[in-house]
């Protein structure tokens, strides 16, 4: 287990590297969409209070440059090692880690929705891609004291939320009753 933030935030860069590579040799739509949302941009990055500033550059040959000076107020996306199990577990969705706080993101909305695309794609990439399972079971023993144990299950086998945001509507606004606009009479 890394002690230092030097050394958590080595290991960050180190995987998110390697995710950079997993992808880079799948290659497909995953690849594609990673490239054209992330290529020449600069983001930094919070994990478990670990600060990390990831720059990119190079197009279809993406290349990550890490730097470790990034301040909170520069922070662009911020969560903890819980919610990434639970999302990867499929207990939480990443609509609802926004929702409730639990993932911070901070860019204008068509940066915001590529990279929802791109986080959807890796997270569905990841129930047949080995490498990317290795991968996460990697950062899940050695990033915190509780890791889960095991593999997350594949995206088929997690057993879909419905009827979230009806769930959400007040009572009184659900009884209502809406006339037609048009009436044959």
């Amino acid at each position: 287990m890394t002690n230092t933030t030097t050394e958590r935030q080595e290991k960050l860069a180190t995987w998110l590297h390697r995710l950079i590579e997993t992808l880079r040799l799948q290659g497909g739509e995953t690849w594609k969409t990673l490239v054209q949302i992330v290529s020449r941009k600069t983001v930094t990055i919070a994990i478990d209070d670990t600060i990390l500033q990831v720059s990119s550059q190079g197009g279809d040959r993406l290349q990550l440059n890490f730097g470790y000076l990034g301040t909170p107020d520069s922070i662009d996306f911020c969560s903890d090692a819980h919610t990434f199990r639970d999302i990867v577990a499929g207990k939480l969705t990443v609509d609802g880690a926004l929702v409730n706080g639990k993932i911070y993101a901070r860019n204008n909305m068509d940066e915001l929705l590529g990279m929802y695309e791109v986080v959807t794609r890796i997270l569905a990439d990841g129930a047949t891609n080995h490498q990317l399972q290795e991968l996460w079971m990697e950062f899940d023993q050695s990033w915190s004291a509780s890791p889960t144990g095991k593999l997350p299950s594949p995206l088929e086998t997690q057993k879909p939320t419905y009827n979230y945001l009806i769930n959400n509507v007040p009572e009184d606004v659900l009884e209502i009753e809406v006339k037609p606009y048009l009436v044959d009479e």
